[in-house]
C-alpha cells in the first residue's frame, strides 16, 4: 500500500517538477540592435539617441542602463582583431573619456573566454559600474548606478544580465 501511495504522489506531483517553467518576470528593452531581456520589472526613464543608452528603474530605486550598438559604428573597432580585444579597446576608449575629465575610473574584472570587462568610475556621488561585452556583431554596455547594493551584487546582476543576452 506505501508502494501504491509514493507512485500516485510522483505520478501527480514529478511531471510538475521535470514540465515546470521559468516563472521569473523579465523586461524587454528595445535597443539600436534588437531587444534586451532583464530579469525582473523595470520602468523606463528615457534614452539617450546619441548612444543608445536606456535608462530603466525598479520598484527600489535601482536604476539601468542598456546599450547594443553594432561594433561597426565605432570608431576604435577593428576587424582584424577579436572580439574580446575589440571590447579591450571599447573599455580603453571610454574610461579614458572620464579619466580625461578628472573622473576616477577602475576596471573590477575581464573575462576573456566570455568576452567582458566590468569596470567603475565615480561621478563624485557614486560608482557607476559597467560591464562592456560583446554579443554578436555588437557591443553590449550595461549599466548600474545605485548606493542600494553593494559591488558585489552589481558585478553579479551585470554579468546574469550579459549571459542572458549573450
Amino acid at each position: 500500500m506505501k508502494i501504491l501511495k509514493l507512485m500516485f504522489v510522483l505520478l501527480v506531483f514529478l511531471p510538475k517538477f521535470i514540465f515546470s517553467q521559468d516563472n521569473t518576470d523579465y523586461s524587454k528593452v528595445k535597443t539600436n540592435s534588437g531587444d534586451v531581456k532583464i530579469p525582473g520589472n523595470w520602468e523606463q526613464l528615457n534614452k539617450m539617441d546619441d548612444s543608445g543608452q536606456t535608462y530603466l528603474k525598479n520598484k527600489d530605486g535601482v536604476i539601468i542602463a542598456i546599450a547594443q550598438n553594432p561594433k561597426k559604428a565605432y570608431s576604435f573597432f577593428k576587424n582584424n582583431i577579436s572580439d574580446f580585444e575589440n571590447v579591450k579597446l571599447f573599455y580603453t576608449w571610454d574610461s579614458e573619456y572620464y579619466k580625461e575629465n578628472n573622473f576616477y575610473a577602475e576596471k573590477i574584472k575581464e573575462n576573456a573566454e566570455l568576452e567582458y570587462i566590468i569596470w567603475k568610475y565615480n561621478d563624485k556621488k557614486l560608482d557607476n559600474v559597467f560591464l562592456f561585452g560583446s554579443s554578436k556583431s555588437n557591443f553590449l554596455n550595461l549599466l548600474v548606478y545605485t548606493n542600494n547594493w553593494s559591488e558585489d551584487e552589481k558585478i553579479i546582476f551585470l554579468e546574469n544580465l550579459y549571459k542572458l543576452n549573450k
